[in-house]
C-alpha cells in the first residue's frame, strides 16, 4: 500500500493489508482507510473488510460484508451519522456467483458488516469509478457492462 503526500509530491509505503487482495474497492471514511472485498490472489472473492485509521500502524479487521465476496466494485463514502464506525455506499462489480458485472447497490454499515439494498445502477457495470459530487449525488464512469 502507498500513499503520496501531496506536498512532496513524494510516495510513502504504508502498512500491508491484513489479507493479500486485488481488485478491491477502497474509501476514506472519518479520516481512516477502508478496503472491501477482492480477490485473494488465490482465485476467490472475498467478504472481508479492513479499515487502516490515523496515526496506526497496521490494518484491522472489521465485520465481513453480509451480501458476500465482491470484485471490481466501487465504494463512496456516504452520511455516516447512522454507524458506529460509518457507512460505505458499495456499488458491486462482480460477485463469486456472477461472470459478468451486476448492477448491484448496498449500503454498508461498517460497524456490522450488514450490506442493505439500495436502488440499482441503471445498467451492471464492473471495473468502474464512482465519485461523490457536493450535491449529494453518486456519479459513475467508465468500466465494463454486459
Amino acid at each position: 500500500v502507498r500513499r503520496l503526500n501531496l506536498a512532496t509530491l513524494r510516495w510513502v509505503t504504508m502498512p500491508s493489508f491484513l489479507l493479500a487482495r486485488e481488485d478491491h474497492a477502497c474509501c476514506t471514511v472519518r479520516g481512516a482507510l477502508v478496503v472491501l472485498g477482492g480477490d485473494t490472489l488465490g482465485g476467490e472473492f472475498t467478504s472481508s473488510v479492513e479499515m487502516l485509521s490515523k496515526g496506526e500502524g497496521a490494518f484491522t479487521a472489521l465485520p465481513p460484508l453480509s451480501c458476500g465476496g465482491i470484485l471490481d466494485a466501487a465504494a463512496v463514502t456516504v452520511d455516516e451519522s447512522g454507524s458506529v464506525a460509518g457507512q460505505v455506499l458499495l456499488l458491486e462489480g462482480r460477485k463469486d456467483d456472477d461472470q459478468g458485472g451486476t448492477s448491484t447497490v448496498h449500503l454498508v454499515d461498517l460497524a456490522t458488516g450488514v450490506c442493505t439494498p439500495w436502488p440499482n445502477l441503471l445498467c451492471a457495470r464492473e471495473g468502474f469509478a464512482a465519485a461523490r459530487l457536493p450535491q449529494g449525488c453518486v456519479v459513475c464512469a467508465g468500466g465494463l457492462d454486459n
